[in-house]
């Protein structure tokens, strides 16, 4: 039932980026009942819970990628090379 909740915040946060403009102007509340309209009905607390917290935090990725860009995949290779082996 996890990766369906998953499946489910990501879908969300598609929409969010796809809509950025429109959910400019929506407020958190408009966000939240969006977000419980999706879940199933048998969700609990801590599925809500666990939905807003990774709503948040990839609100405030690509917040941050916006503000100070990204990096290429080849880059993070370049970085990651010397802590992964092959």
């Amino acid at each position: 039932m996890l990766s369906h909740f998953r499946q489910e915040s990501l879908d969300v946060i598609v929409n969010i980026k796809n809509n950025n403009a429109r959910l400019a102007m929506n407020t958190v509340k408009e966000e939240v009942k969006t977000l419980l309209e999706r879940l199933p009905d048998d969700c609990t607390i801590e599925d809500i819970q666990y939905h807003l917290y990774v709503l948040e935090k990839i609100k405030k990725g690509i917040a941050r990628a916006e503000k100070e860009g990204t990096i290429s995949h080849e880059e993070v290779k370049k970085r990651l090379s010397k802590w992964i082996t092959e």
